[in-house]
């Protein structure tokens, strides 16, 4: 179960990445278009008005799956910005049980997030919502992307408490006290 779970973390973190490279494939074409253009209109007086449709929609779509999609895999690695500095000083049955909580309180804030997203894919879907620029394209798909990563991330905190109930500890919630991390130059 365990390599199955890192496996669908890996996943959704790897389709983050893709979408990263969509953005910079789309950005980086429509600079070139727009360069092609200016030269075009310095040198010979023309403009050929090249354009990649809704270019900005699809790169903010591409940034919300990105974002979505690495939720789960940044919460198992400990990469989430976390406020340590009371939770350094507790003792290790207080961290406990303090983790614990958290992790449940990431549960259901997850939950409620995945339920929400879900059943606005499903209204959009159902109502026939489109995007509003030259590309009308239906706002259910994006949002069924940043649905799947509110999923995966519920699945990750689900993960997580389970692990806290379990063993009394995690891997996504480790404490890492600055002063034992030491200078990198060593």
């Amino acid at each position: 179960m365990r390599k199955s779970l890192d496996f669908l973390y890996k996943l959704s973190g790897a389709g983050a990445a893709l979408s990263l490279l969509v953005i910079v494939i789309i950005l980086f074409g429509q600079v070139t278009f727009n360069i092609i253009d200016y030269v075009a209109h310095a040198l010979f007086d023309k403009r050929f008005g090249l354009l990649i449709p809704s270019y900005a929609q699809f790169s903010g779509y591409a940034l919300g799956l990105a974002t979505f999609l690495s939720l789960a895999i940044a919460l198992r690695h400990h990469s989430h910005i976390r406020v340590t500095l009371l939770e350094m000083r507790f003792k290790a049955t207080l961290r406990r049980w303090t983790h614990t909580v958290v992790a449940l309180l990431g549960v259901a804030i997850a939950l409620l997030i995945s339920y929400s997203l879900i059943e606005l894919t499903f209204d959009s879907w159902q109502w026939n919502s489109t995007a509003t620029g030259l590309v009308r394209l239906p706002l259910w798909i994006p949002q069924a992307g940043l649905a799947l990563g509110s999923v995966i991330f519920s699945i990750a905190c689900i993960d997580t408490f389970i692990e806290m109930i379990r063993y009394g500890r995690s891997d996504a919630l480790v404490t890492i006290d600055p002063v034992d991390v030491g200078d990198s130059n060593d």
